[in-house]
């Protein structure tokens, strides 16, 4: 027993209790600089008038669907489709054959079709907008997208004891760093899912005007 009169393994108990309490202060404030992220993007996207750009990226349940159908095949072709710069394809609300809703992600300031969440119960896939490039390479797309809002998702399931193949992951597939599609698995929940649609639109925004795209 030491000298304040408490034993080694308090001691012990003590420093693990320490250890614990600073990994949650460090991931309750990864938390909060999250959510003011968000609530950053929010702001800049109703600064722009973008109340019915939001509307537009917002999480939709499968009931009263009443688009058109098409195959994932289809979905596919109409993304390598050619379209001017100028006059760029109509972005589609479809349903595909397997009973995922797809979504198109747009622009806040001009509609401008950026791409389409492809959702289903358990994954979301994000697939570029004909003519739309983005590079994985081009910021902040590792720095923020995927190193501070997928993988602050990673670890905050981490942290509750969510585990492979449970906790979120996800995939980027790409063509010599161009995004082909993102693969997203396990959001898990509603706010999680609005949280990717507001991030990827934002971020895929900041990606188009720093590679002097449109």
């Amino acid at each position: 027993m030491s000298s304040s009169g408490y034993s080694e393994d308090d001691i012990r108990r003590a420093a693990d209790i320490r250890e614990w309490l600073i990994k949650q202060i460090e991931d309750k404030q990864e938390e909060v600089e999250r959510l003011r992220t968000t609530l950053a993007i929010i702001d800049n996207l109703l600064k722009q008038g973008s109340f019915k750009a939001a509307a537009s990226i917002g999480f939709a349940t499968a009931a009263g669907g009443g688009g058109p159908t098409a195959t994932t095949a289809q979905v596919q072709q109409t993304r390598q489709s050619p379209s001017s710069p100028r006059q760029q394809a109509v972005a589609p609300t479809l349903k595909s054959s397997d009973n995922r809703d797809i979504r198109p992600l747009k622009r806040a300031k001009d509609d401008f079709w950026l791409a389409n969440a492809e959702v289903s119960p358990n994954a979301v896939v994000l697939v570029p907008a004909p003519n739309v490039n983005l590079n994985v390479n081009t910021p902040p797309f590792r720095s923020f997208f995927l190193n501070r809002i997928l993988d602050g998702m990673k670890n905050k399931d981490a942290s509750q004891g969510i585990k492979e193949p449970n906790a979120l992951n996800y995939k980027v597939d790409e063509d010599n760093g161009e995004i082909k599609r993102i693969v997203i698995n396990n959001y898990r929940d509603k706010d999680r899912l609005q949280e990717i649609f507001n991030t990827s639109t934002w971020v895929f925004t900041r990606m188009l005007e720093k590679s002097g795209g449109k």
